[in-house]
């Protein structure tokens, strides 16, 4: 059976190296790019804020063309940022995780375990 302090600490690890991680990825993104990451929470406001526009284009009587102009700013990103963000979001986000709980379990176990007396004879 495990050590308690091993079961606690090793999905808690993980879950703080994700939450770092991503931080850090969407900060890395902003650096290189320029703009916000792609993450589900931006792409949900981008998403709300499109709409929003439309809604008020229709109250201000717009025409059906000029509405429809109004688009999604995801719906414009090239593919080849959205595969980047998902091969950083998925595999490199995916390894860190691993690493910390393989390092937490590691490190909590040599702390936790019991050492043999010193040989003092």
């Amino acid at each position: 059976m495990a050590n308690p302090l091993v079961s606690i600490a090793v999905p808690v690890a993980g879950l703080v190296a994700a939450a770092v991680g991503n931080k850090a990825a969407a900060a890395g993104w902003g650096a290189v790019f320029g703009e916000d990451a792609p993450t589900d929470k931006t792409q949900k406001a981008l998403q709300k804020d499109a709409a929003q526009r439309r809604k008020q284009a229709k109250k201000d009587g717009l025409s059906k063309d000029e509405i429809a102009q109004i688009k999604d700013p995801s719906e414009q990103m090239p593919v080849w940022k959205m595969m980047l963000w998902a091969t950083i979001s998925g595999v490199v986000l995916q390894g860190l995780r691993v690493a910390a709980k393989r390092g937490t379990q590691v490190g909590v176990e040599r702390l936790t375990t019991r050492r043999p007396r010193a040989n003092r004879g």
